[in-house]
This record gives structure tokens, C-alpha cells and sequence, in this order.
């Protein structure tokens, strides 16, 4: 799975978790009741979730666009290296990362540019697994809540965030957190998961797919990209880039449906074939008590997202890297 061994839990924890994440989508056109609970919402998905991402995706939880002759791992690498490159970071900037997980393009940015990274996370599960992976110099790791930054004014050089911030019940007031800690001429840049203009509301389809995008993955709300443009400029950011980054010869969600041209143990993870392994051995490591029991139910959570998305992929009404850069002025 990684460097080290997944961090023994519960069978309560993980039950109550399952039973808490999924009451919240009970009724999944109630989207207040998850705004209000967002911090519940979020940290929950990510303590079931976590162990099953670094299994099938590594300590990267993102999508990226990508190029014949590129292996996944390589298209994940560049899509963060982008930022770097666009937000010019130099040796020694203070930069946050809003939304760490883990702490895989944290690493790498670190590395590459020899800033001073703090990332951040809601979830104290993943926390503990980022620390465990390891830290690089003059980094950190904290759990905070991205709504409320435990920052003074004016504490970081650059912000960036990786398919995080749709996770915010209200992007307007991330956004101005986001604006409070950042120095004047700093730039605030990401990807985010949006619905694009080619989704309809009056779409059936569309529907479905963006409420298993939302039951799947944690969401309060999935918002437009317009929606995410005007919460940026609402609290004072220059918006100086937006779009939608431009597909590759491989479709981002081809790792999803199986069928990667470049067949290799964690990718054959993510085949039909492989998800059936996966389903099949999470039972037989339940029914013997080595997984905590829920493990399954929380697996299940995830083949929801994974169905949405793809679905979203595949009609063009959603996508995981609506790409801005913003600067304070």
C-alpha cells in the first residue's frame, strides 16, 4: 500500500463512521443537512477512504489529464508540478496546501521547489497517515478545518488545492480564508471538481450522476465552475486564469473503467478483474475479523464514486481539474 503498514482501527469506529457518513445522504436532495454537518460529512469519507485510495491510487488522491507513452503515476506527477511551475514558487516561500490528504503533492512539491509547505486536512486520520509516511524539512502537517485556518493574517507566500475545496459547504467563505492568510501578491491557485457547462439540471441522467459524485465522494454540493469563478472574485481575488485543462490521449477516468495501456500491479487495481479481488478479499479479511467490520460498506461508498464519475467523464457533465489561478492584489 505504501512505506508503511495502515494504521490499525476499530470495528466500532469504522461502523460509526459508515452509519454516520451514509444517514447523510438518506435523503440526497437535502443538501442543507450537509452543509451543516460538513465537518462530519468530510472527515468521516476520508477516514473510510483513505486506506482504499493509497491501495489503488497512491498517496496522490487526484486525477490528472494525461498523454500517450505516460503512465499514470508520471501524469500525476506533472499535474502537480504545473502548479508549482504557475505559482513560481522560490526555495524558502511559506506556501499552504488546502486539502493535503496524505501529503503526496505536498512531497513533491516540497522537493522540487524547497519551499516551507504547511498542509492542512480535516481529517485527523489522515494526519496521522501523512506523518507516518514521513515529513520533509521545513514542512508540516495539520489538522485544521480549511473553513477556520488556525493562521494569522498574511502567513503564507502562495495557496494551493487539489481537488479539495468541493468539499466546502460554502466556497465563498473558503475562498476568504483563503484571501485572510495570504500576503498581498500572493497567488491562490488549484483544480476543482465542478460540473461543467454541458450539465443539465433538467437531465435525469445528469442528476444521478452528480448525486453519486456526491454520495461516492464526500460532497455537500457540487457546484459549477462558474459557481467556483464567482466565489473567487466575491471576496476580492483577481481571477487571472480558468479553465477546464484540456484533455489528453487518455481519458483522466480510463483508470476507473479498467483497460490501462500500461498494465502494472496498482493498475490492475483499478480493472474490473481487480476491483472484484479487492471486494472479494475486504469480505474474507472482514468475516475473519482482520478488517474492521464497515470496511465493506465503505467500499461500497466508493464504487458509487467511481460509477459517477466515469459516468461524468463520459458525458462531459463534470469534471475533476477546473484549473484557476487567483492572486491577491
Amino acid at each position: 500500500m505504501s512505506e508503511t503498514l495502515v494504521i490499525r482501527r476499530s470495528h466500532a469506529a469504522v461502523q460509526q463512521e459508515v452509519a454516520a457518513y451514509s444517514s447523510l445522504f438518506e435523503d440526497s436532495t437535502n443538501v442543507e443537512k450537509r452543509q451543516d454537518q460538513y465537518k462530519t460529512l468530510v472527515s468521516n469519507y476520508y477516514s473510510l477512504s483513505t486506506d482504499f485510495f493509497e491501495y489503488g491510487w497512491g498517496q496522490s488522491f487526484h486525477f490528472a489529464n494525461r498523454f500517450r507513452g505516460e503512465t499514470l503515476a508520471e501524469s500525476i506527477q506533472r499535474h502537480e508540478s504545473y502548479l508549482a511551475l504557475k505559482m513560481q514558487v522560490k526555495p524558502g516561500d511559506k506556501v499552504l496546501d488546502l486539502g493535503c490528504g496524505v501529503g503526496g503533492p505536498l512531497r513533491r512539491i516540497a522537493n522540487l521547489t524547497g519551499a516551507h509547505i504547511t498542509g492542512v486536512t480535516i481529517s485527523e486520520y489522515q494526519i496521522q497517515r501523512a506523518k507516518q509516511i514521513g515529513v520533509p524539512a521545513n514542512c508540516r502537517f495539520i489538522q485544521c478545518d480549511f473553513m477556520q485556518l488556525p493562521f494569522e493574517d498574511a502567513s503564507f507566500d502562495h495557496i494551493y488545492t487539489i481537488e479539495a475545496v468541493c468539499h466546502a459547504p460554502d466556497k465563498a467563505k473558503c475562498f476568504a480564508e483563503a484571501m485572510r492568510v495570504l500576503k498581498p501578491g500572493g497567488s491562490f491557485i488549484g483544480y476543482d471538481w465542478c460540473l461543467t457547462d454541458k450539465y443539465d439540471g433538467r437531465n435525469s441522467e445528469h442528476v444521478e450522476i452528480k448525486r453519486l459524485i456526491e454520495e461516492g465522494d464526500g460532497l455537500p454540493d457540487l457546484k459549477s465552475t462558474h459557481h467556483s469563478v464567482s466565489a473567487l472574485k466575491s471576496v476580492g481575488f483577481t481571477v487571472e486564469e480558468s479553465r477546464i485543462i484540456p484533455e489528453g490521449d487518455i481519458p483522466w477516468y480510463q483508470p476507473l473503467k479498467g483497460g490501462d495501456p500500461f498494465f502494472s500491479p496498482s493498475n490492475f487495481r483499478t480493472t474490473w478483474a481487480g476491483r472484484w479481488v479487492t471486494r472479494n478479499g475486504v469480505w474474507l479479511l472482514e468475516k475473519v475479523g482482520i478488517a474492521a467490520q464497515g470496511s465493506l460498506a465503505a467500499l461500497s461508498i466508493l464504487e458509487r464514486a467511481r460509477e459517477g464519475v466515469v459516468r461524468g467523464g463520459e458525458t462531459d457533465t463534470f469534471t475533476p481539474y477546473f484549473f484557476f489561478l487567483a492572486r491577491k492584489n
